[in-house]
């Protein structure tokens, strides 16, 4: 491609320093993309790859027996460019640009001054996009966003970091809130105290630690989780109750009370029998007083089971505009009380529209029950917001985010678990760029050598933003590290949170894996040889970060929707579209790979991503519960460990 061909590679750069660079086409197709951007809100009105070919074309031309170039000649190029091929609104566009970037330098008393003065330019634009419906918090916190990774950007992130940002190489995740201090991701690690009988605690933690965390909180098996809670009220309304009907029929001072609240103590659910208390019964009136009341207590139990779980799920729907989402996981547990809970999480998700900021993870198993699977099926045909999980049996305690990204291998003490363990930073490389530079070069040669130089920038990034993290105290939070993360009772009053923060996870991501592969060759078998040889020196790599650093570095593909435009548009502008490679509004999941036979291959590519992925399933409209039921069990036998099942997009 006329990209690298030999004038182009030679040409060095004069900036406006006088630094001198190797010319980097791509700069260019950033700069006209981003022009194209302010003017057209549909992908489809850019026809930036145009434009950009008759600018290389330009320079290739009329520069082969030059040395360099300067900035200044790069940016007249562009603007006789969009002249000549008609893109007027375009072309003022870049001009106005160029005119604010020269008024700034001039104001500004140094690069990185002048670099914010883009932060106010940035908000006056953001402030023509405003929603009529957005509340006065709401454009306060967009506001924030920008101000905040702007900030990061100018003073914070090495200038290396910020040049692959701002052309498409990698993608980081939370740059926005990184200056906060905020985590990622998060599974809290709550225990519920039994004598706690308004959960406020719990209220508490799972609110309050909304404004410590970035994009997810992760409440782990919400059912077993309230199984004793429940079952103490149980019991304690058992007691109560017993001693109000001895009371009242005169024989309360005969019967051993403490000998009935041993034997109760040692019942570990709700449907207790009369034969437990057997023992008890001198005469058939007490019997009958034992039935009443275990009738009773079963039912009222049965009442606060449903009036408790709708209280939790309203109170974390009501702090939607603080945590994108909190993911619920639902286990398995053969108990009444986690049946009660998990059938009136299910009346919940019935009884409400589509939740954005509340996903519910379904654990199903091999052994679940028919009756269960119809439910769950039900709630995939109406299309609420959730997700399946199928736990091994060597892994029967891995939870997962409602993007399928999980958490759980930890190279510092062997122990596998997710509770208490957070993604602390992600970023994303873009592969789809790296399959389509090969694919217009004909040679794919080099390919792992750039591979290799994109993941060890992505590695300093995070390892950067770690320390960065980590340097902060334990007073800097009032919720996280305060009990609710994995080995945190080690952490004292104004130590750094460096050393637990060592459990959570480095996340290294993959956008555009399915388009770098089918870059690679058009035969379907050469495309899934190579996608588990790529998979495998990707982790191979990840891993020996893992060692060389002793942090948790992972593998996982980003369902970002966000990062995965931006990369494909950026991609397009400098490749072009290549059909059945790039030409979609974004870049694709590997789960819609057409190289991928079945969901034994599904189950396969998750085994190479460690850190997760989001896998989605499409179920045609006329699918009835006997069909998602069927693919249920089917899923759990192939070994699939997350998937989301969506009706309607067959």
């Amino acid at each position: 491609m006329l990209m690298w061909n030999k004038v182009l590679e030679d040409l060095i750069v004069v900036k406006r320093s006088g630094q001198r660079v190797s010319f980097d086409a791509s700069k260019i197709a950033v700069a006209i993309w981003n022009a194209f951007c302010v003017v057209y809100d549909n992908e489809e009105g850019k026809n930036v790859h145009s434009v950009f070919k008759e600018v290389l074309k330009y320079i290739n031309d009329n520069y082969r027996d030059r040395k360099t170039i300067s900035v200044e000649d790069i940016q007249d190029i562009i603007e006789n460019k969009l002249n000549e091929l008609g893109y007027e609104e375009v072309l003022l566009v870049f001009q106005e640009y160029r005119q604010e970037r020269a008024v700034s330098r001039k104001n500004s008393n140094g690069k990185q001054q002048h670099k914010f003065v883009k932060v106010v330019e940035r908000l006056e634009k953001e402030s023509e996009k405003f929603n009529s419906c957005e509340s006065p918090n709401e454009i306060l916190n967009r506001f924030g966003k920008i101000v905040s990774s702007e900030y990061a950007k100018s003073y914070l992130l090495d200038n290396k970091f910020v040049r692959a940002i701002e052309e498409g190489k990698i993608f980081i995740h939370d740059l926005d809130s990184f200056l906060l201090g905020h985590l990622s991701k998060i599974h809290l690690k709550i225990d519920i105290n039994e004598d706690d009988e308004y959960l406020d605690e719990f209220f508490n933690n799972i609110m309050n630690s909304s404004n410590e965390v970035r994009s997810e909180i992760g409440i782990n098996e919400l059912d077993s989780l309230l199984e004793n809670f429940f079952l103490a009220f149980y019991r304690r309304n058992f007691l109560k109750e017993l001693e109000k009907y001895f009371k009242f029929v005169g024989i309360y001072e005969f019967i051993n009370f403490k000998k009935i609240q041993e034997v109760l103590y040692q019942i570990k659910d709700i449907n207790v029998s009369l034969l437990d208390f057997e023992c008890f019964f001198v005469n058939s009136k007490i019997k009958d007083i034992f039935d009443i009341v275990l009738s009773d207590v079963f039912t009222k139990t049965e009442e606060y089971i449903f009036d408790t779980v709708y209280r939790v799920l309203n109170v974390i729907k009501s702090n939607h505009l603080v945590c994108s989402i909190y993911s619920i996981s639902v286990g398995n547990k053969d108990s009444v009380i986690c049946s009660l809970i998990r059938e009136n999480i299910i009346h919940y998700l019935n009884d409400n529209n589509y939740l954005d900021n509340i996903h519910v993870s379904f654990k199903a198993f091999s052994e679940s029950s028919e009756d269960y699977l119809q439910k769950l099926a039900g709630l995939v045909i109406s299309d609420k917001n959730i997700s399946f999980s199928f736990p091994k049996k060597n892994k029967s305690d891995i939870e997962y985010f409602s993007d399928g990204l999980c958490i759980y291998d930890n190279i510092n003490d062997n122990v596998g678990k997710s509770n208490g363990r957070m993604f602390a930073s992600k970023t994303s490389i873009n592969l789809g760029r790296l399959g389509l530079k090969c694919l217009n070069s004909k040679n794919f040669d080099g390919f792992y050598e750039e591979l290799d130089q994109l993941l060890e920038l992505a590695k300093n990034e995070l390892l950067f933003m770690f320390e960065n993290l980590g340097s902060r105290n334990k007073e800097n939070y009032t919720i996280l590290f305060h009990g609710n993360v994995l080995g945190d009772e080690r952490l004292e009053n104004g130590q750094k949170i460096r050393k637990i923060l060592k459990s959570g996870v480095l996340g290294v991501g993959l956008i555009g894996l399915k388009e770098c592969v089918l870059a690679y060759n058009q035969d379907s078998k050469e495309q899934y040889k190579f996608l588990f040889e790529l998979l495998n020196h990707l982790n191979k790599k990840v891993k020996q970060f893992s060692m060389d650093t002793r942090l948790n570095f992972v593998v996982f593909e980003s369902g970002s929707m966000t990062a995965r435009k931006c990369f494909v548009e950026l991609d397009k502008s400098i490749y072009g579209v290549h059909k059945g490679i790039n030409e979609e509004k974004l870049y694709d999941l590997i789960c819609n790979a057409k190289f991928l036979n079945g969901y034994d291959d599904l189950a396969k590519v998750q085994q190479f991503l460690p850190g997760g992925n989001l896998t989605v399933i499409k179920i045609s409209k006329r699918a009835n519960n006997k069909k998602v039921v069927d693919l249920i069990k089917e899923l759990i036998q192939s070994g699939v460990s997350f998937v989301h099942l969506k009706v309607g997009e067959k």
